[in-house]
């Protein structure tokens, strides 16, 4: 039942992206309100993703200062790189050719087709993410995406994974500590 409730709510969220055409002025928005979260601003290792078509831009031109890593398939698992070049892989999604594994990360942004207030996240279906997130448990998360794609409730199995908090082009909302800020300050 879970399962069928997270099929109707990727398909409804897909059409959600779709119609925002990639939503560039709220990629700009995102990257300004990320630069401006203290997170953001102390953390050196920032683990990211590369964005699909539709998904927020968080990165732009780069984060100069910032040791930036992403993650590639190896043996069903995320492993996160540094260096390299970000090519075509699995499932469509741009992945580090080459480059050298990443050092332990300050902060990780996490992609999702939503999340909702608590920071519960609706991924696209292969668990990659809830398995890295259960196995690297303490590391300060942010999950990245568009006003859009924050839902009331996500259907939530045991073995999905919470953000600690969200960030859209309207703010960020506090995942586990259940408030919203419109200037990010977490």
């Amino acid at each position: 039942m879970i399962r069928e409730e997270k099929q109707i709510l990727r398909k409804k969220l897909k059409a959600a992206l779709a119609a925002g055409g990639g939503q560039s002025p709220a990629s700009v928005s995102i990257r300004t309100r990320l630069r401006d979260v203290a997170g953001w601003k102390s953390a050196s290792v920032i683990y990211g993703f590369a964005p699909l078509a539709l998904e927020p831009d968080w990165l732009g031109e780069g984060a100069e200062g910032k040791t930036l890593a992403f993650p590639r398939m190896e043996n069903d698992a995320l492993q996160f790189f540094t260096g390299g070049t970000l090519e075509t892989g699995p499932f469509g999604v741009r992945q580090p050719t080459g480059g050298s594994p990443a050092p332990p990360p300050d902060l990780v942004l996490v992609p999702g087709l939503g999340f909702d207030p608590a920071g519960f996240r609706l991924g696209r279906g292969g668990g990659f993410y809830d398995r890295w997130l259960a196995a690297n448990r303490g590391i300060k998360t942010l999950g990245i995406c568009f006003a859009c794609q924050l839902v009331e409730k996500i259907p939530v199995e045991a073995h999905d994974a919470q953000v600690d908090a969200v960030l859209t082009e309207d703010g960020l909302v506090h995942g586990r500590f259940g408030t919203t800020a419109p200037t990010p300050d977490w």
